[in-house]
């Protein structure tokens, strides 16, 4: 009842959520991204992340480097711009007969991509997630960059024998907050980079080897757990830095807001092709269900599933 009532819950929510224009320093660069990193697994999603490459190309010019991160080799890209370079990656996924293999390849592949970055101000975002200006955003060491969204991530472990539940979790204050780090676009220096991601990677093959297969492997349950080890800053970016495309207009046509510099979904990938085309064209996209149902899918599930572009 009083697991929050104390100096370490009080510490935590002074460096976190915090607001991006309380973190600028006027005397220092305005924006320090120059390097973003695309994660993207399976052979399905290399149209995804060429598509997304290809949005970074035209809307962020002032990136030095845009790197798509893979399991998929390099010849199976299509020909892409001259500042995109394409990594591939062989990490090891579960064994035996666990249903998520491949979600939770594509989650090990993402927690490695930054590093793959070789410049120091490195923007990561999800291969389903659009660049539609150049994000400016003024970086500070042991600080994460991000949108927010709502729901308790400790909620993931709902249900589960708490016998297992790693400690780290019982210990956190992070994901136990409403408030949480959305994973689809995050921006740090590289040094920020270096400290994330080996503890990222653990906490995450820590918890899903440990839960059972009831449900897809997230990377965000560990983050915020990570962030609280660590003792991050985490700053709010607002909602335009990753709008979510299928909630705000899915099922109606309608024009990308301007304000939007990030977007997030929108499927089909050809309505995309408008927009290149020109922002101003009215765009279709399937509603906010449609991911789910075709992006969180078994093994055995996404074998079955027919491909829909």
């Amino acid at each position: 009842m009083f697991k929050f009532l104390n100096s370490k819950y009080r510490h935590i929510l002074s460096r976190h959520n915090l607001p991006y224009a309380g973190t600028v320093v006027a005397s220092a660069p305005k924006n320090n991204i120059t390097s973003v990193v695309i994660p993207s697994a399976g052979a399905d999603y290399i149209e995804e992340a060429c598509l997304c490459a290809e949005f970074a190309d035209k809307f962020a010019t002032p990136l030095q480097e845009i790197v798509i991160v893979t399991d998929q080799d390099a010849s199976l890209f299509r020909s892409l711009p001259e500042k995109v370079r394409i990594v591939t990656l062989n990490p090891d996924t579960k064994s035996g007969d666990y249903r998520y293999k491949q979600i939770y390849l594509s989650r090990l592949i993402k927690l490695l991509a930054p590093l793959q970055a070789k410049t120091d101000g490195i923007l990561m975002i999800d291969s389903d997630l659009n660049l539609l200006k150049m994000p400016e955003i003024q970086l500070h060491e042991n600080h994460i960059y991000s949108s927010f969204r709502q729901g308790k991530m400790i909620a993931k472990l709902d249900g589960c024998d708490p016998q297992i539940i790693p400690a780290y979790y019982k210990d956190s204050v992070r994901p136990y907050i409403v408030d949480h780090v959305n994973g689809a676009f995050l921006a740090a220096t590289r040094k920020t980079w270096e400290r994330l991601c080996p503890l990222w990677i653990m906490f995450f093959r820590d918890t899903w080897n440990i839960l059972p297969d009831n449900q897809p492997p997230t990377d965000q349950l560990p983050l915020a757990a990570m962030l609280d080890t660590l003792d991050i800053k985490t700053v709010n970016l607002g909602d335009w830095m990753n709008w979510p495309v299928s909630k705000k207009i899915g099922g109606t046509p309608s024009v990308i807001p301007k304000e939007v510099i990030g977007a997030h979904g929108g499927f089909p990938l050809s309505e995309w092709q408008k927009y290149l085309a020109s922002p101003d064209n009215e765009l279709l996209f399937k509603g906010q269900d449609y991911t789910r149902k075709v992006r969180y899918l078994t093994d055995v599930e996404k074998q079955k599933a027919e491909p829909d572009a």
